[in-house]
């Protein structure tokens, strides 16, 4: 997977960092989550065509998550994906959802699916799970935990060792078994299975019980740390997370990477995040605007 940093800021943006926007790619389709002002532009300057997008998660209706939505749903559809695109939301925002797709006037021309949520399941199939937990802030959250499950893969090497190509492949893949030139072949003789891959995501919170469930085990998180460990004043009182209580969170729950972003304009030096988590959680990526980064 491949996560792409559209945006790093919290309620206001610097000259450095805009707000919110992180496109995931590799779960399944592309995958936007919390498109916040600008969040169009930065496709642009990224070099990354919208047009990627196949669904957009919104964890809350805090304008730095939000106001870019009605600008990639009026892009999308000017561009007429060929796509529908799905947009899943906190249930209790779904008149923010009806006010901001109808913000201005334009023709939709695609497909639009709305998903109203509530904490548990958002959806399962063979290939993976994605759940909703909610989270502790100021207006109703949630975080997201998406799982791509182990799953075979053909190694086209062995395939071309017993020389299946074509139909022969598709029916292995469908019976599990085949007979070729004298050879039963099974899909396990060709194949090699894909290790588990989880991402969470969690933006906007405060320390909440659930935060442990939501990040256990995963491969990479993406966490905000709005404030640094002085500032956990301000933190507590607006239902925020400083960078070294995330980094704990990380540390106790077998996270393999963190990544942190959503920080307060105040900082204008990053290092600073660096220097506070370095000893809490070596594997702790401190993100800008534009980094990409493998999952």
């Amino acid at each position: 997977m491949k996560l792409t940093i559209l945006g790093t800021a919290s309620q206001l943006p610097t000259r450095d960092r805009n707000q919110n926007a992180y496109l995931l790619e590799g779960f399944q389709d592309g995958i936007l989550f919390d498109p916040g002002e600008g969040t169009q532009r930065q496709f642009t300057v990224a070099g990354i065509s919208p047009g990627k997008v196949h669904r957009i998660f919104i964890s809350h209706f805090h304008g730095d998550h939000c106001l870019g939505l009605p600008g990639i749903m009026q892009r999308l559809s000017l561009m007429e994906v060929p796509h529908k695109v799905s947009i899943y939301y906190p249930e209790q925002g779904s008149s923010y959802i009806e006010a901001l797709s109808r913000s201005s006037a334009y023709t939709r021309r695609i497909d639009f699916e709305f998903h109203p949520l509530q904490p548990g399941i958002v959806e399962e199939t063979d290939e993976h799970i994605i759940e909703a937990f909610p989270l502790e802030h100021s207006t109703p959250v949630l975080g997201y935990r998406l799982t791509r499950k182990c799953a075979l893969r053909f190694r086209q090497e062995l395939l071309d060792a017993h020389e299946l190509y074509g139909p022969l492949v598709g029916q292995l893949e469908k019976d599990g078994e085949i007979m070729h030139k004298g050879e039963v072949i099974s899909r396990e003789d060709v194949s090699y299975r894909t290790q588990e891959k989880i991402f969470a995501y969690a933006l906007d919170t405060g320390v909440c019980d659930t935060l442990p469930d939501l990040i256990r085990n995963a491969d990479a998180v993406l966490m905000e740390a709005t404030y640094l460990a002085a500032e956990s004043d301000l933190a507590e009182r607006f239902g925020h997370m400083t960078a070294e209580r995330a980094a704990e969170y990380a540390r106790d729950n077998n996270v393999k990477k963190l990544i942190l972003t959503h920080y307060s304009e105040r900082y204008k030096d990053l290092n600073l995040y660096q220097k506070a988590v370095e000893k809490l959680f070596k594997n702790t990526h401190i993100a800008k605007d534009f980094d990409v980064i493998l999952i």
